[in-house]
Protein backbone atom coordinates (compact mmCIF):
# COMPACT_ATOMS: atom_id res chain seq x y z
CA UNK A 1 0.00 0.00 0.00
CA UNK A 2 1.22 3.41 -0.43
CA UNK A 3 0.80 5.18 2.56
CA UNK A 4 3.23 4.72 5.52
CA UNK A 5 0.34 4.45 8.17
CA UNK A 6 -1.11 1.32 6.05
CA UNK A 7 2.02 0.01 5.95
CA UNK A 8 2.55 -0.21 9.64
CA UNK A 9 -1.14 -1.54 10.17
CA UNK A 10 -1.03 -4.77 8.12
CA UNK A 11 -3.89 -6.37 11.01
CA UNK A 12 -6.54 -3.09 9.88
CA UNK A 13 -5.68 -3.68 5.64
CA UNK A 14 -6.06 -7.21 6.11
CA UNK A 15 -9.00 -6.79 7.98
CA UNK A 16 -10.99 -4.21 5.54
CA UNK A 17 -9.77 -6.50 2.55
CA UNK A 18 -11.03 -9.60 3.83
CA UNK A 19 -14.54 -8.19 4.98
CA UNK A 20 -14.77 -6.45 1.22
CA UNK A 21 -14.27 -9.75 -0.03
CA UNK A 22 -16.75 -11.32 1.93
CA UNK A 23 -19.03 -8.51 0.84
CA UNK A 24 -18.47 -9.24 -2.80
CA UNK A 25 -19.18 -12.24 -2.88
CA UNK A 26 -22.71 -11.64 -1.01
CA UNK A 27 -23.52 -9.71 -3.92
CA UNK A 28 -24.56 -6.43 -1.33
CA UNK A 29 -23.36 -2.99 -1.68
CA UNK A 30 -21.59 -0.81 1.21
CA UNK A 31 -22.50 2.79 2.61
CA UNK A 32 -19.22 4.23 3.44
CA UNK A 33 -18.97 5.57 7.46
CA UNK A 34 -15.43 4.80 7.90
CA UNK A 35 -12.54 6.92 6.65
CA UNK A 36 -10.18 3.98 6.93
CA UNK A 37 -11.96 2.18 4.90
CA UNK A 38 -12.64 4.79 2.22
CA UNK A 39 -8.77 5.52 2.09
CA UNK A 40 -8.01 1.26 2.26
CA UNK A 41 -10.90 1.75 -1.48
CA UNK A 42 -9.39 4.78 -2.62
CA UNK A 43 -5.92 3.25 -2.63
CA UNK A 44 -7.52 -0.39 -3.65
CA UNK A 45 -9.71 0.95 -6.89
CA UNK A 46 -10.81 -3.08 -7.43
CA UNK A 47 -13.29 -2.75 -4.23
CA UNK A 48 -14.75 0.78 -5.92
CA UNK A 49 -17.90 -1.61 -7.10
CA UNK A 50 -18.75 -2.33 -3.98
CA UNK A 51 -19.85 1.06 -3.02
CA UNK A 52 -23.84 1.90 -2.90
CA UNK A 53 -23.83 4.67 -6.24
CA UNK A 54 -27.18 5.77 -4.37
CA UNK A 55 -25.91 6.06 -0.71
CA UNK A 56 -21.73 6.10 -0.58
CA UNK A 57 -21.45 7.47 2.89
CA UNK A 58 -19.63 10.31 4.29
CA UNK A 59 -15.87 8.07 4.10
CA UNK A 60 -16.77 7.20 0.54
CA UNK A 61 -14.53 8.95 -2.13
CA UNK A 62 -11.85 10.69 0.18
CA UNK A 63 -9.74 13.35 -0.97
CA UNK A 64 -5.60 11.91 -1.20
CA UNK A 65 -4.56 13.72 2.25
CA UNK A 66 -1.57 12.41 4.30
CA UNK A 67 -2.55 10.56 7.03
CA UNK A 68 -3.03 13.14 10.59
CA UNK A 69 -1.86 12.12 13.49
CA UNK A 70 -5.68 11.74 15.00
CA UNK A 71 -5.60 8.80 11.94
CA UNK A 72 -2.48 7.22 12.82
CA UNK A 73 -3.48 7.02 16.42
CA UNK A 74 -7.51 5.47 15.33
CA UNK A 75 -5.80 2.99 13.63
CA UNK A 76 -3.06 2.13 16.01
CA UNK A 77 -5.83 1.47 18.51
CA UNK A 78 -8.31 -0.14 16.11
CA UNK A 79 -4.81 -2.48 15.64
CA UNK A 80 -4.12 -2.78 19.47
CA UNK A 81 -7.79 -4.33 20.08
CA UNK A 82 -7.49 -6.66 17.49
CA UNK A 83 -4.42 -8.26 19.07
Amino acid sequence: MGRPAYRRNRVVTELVARVLDEIRESGKKITVICRVVGEFIALNPEYLDLIDKVHPGAGAYPQHEPAGPQDNEQLTAFEHDMT
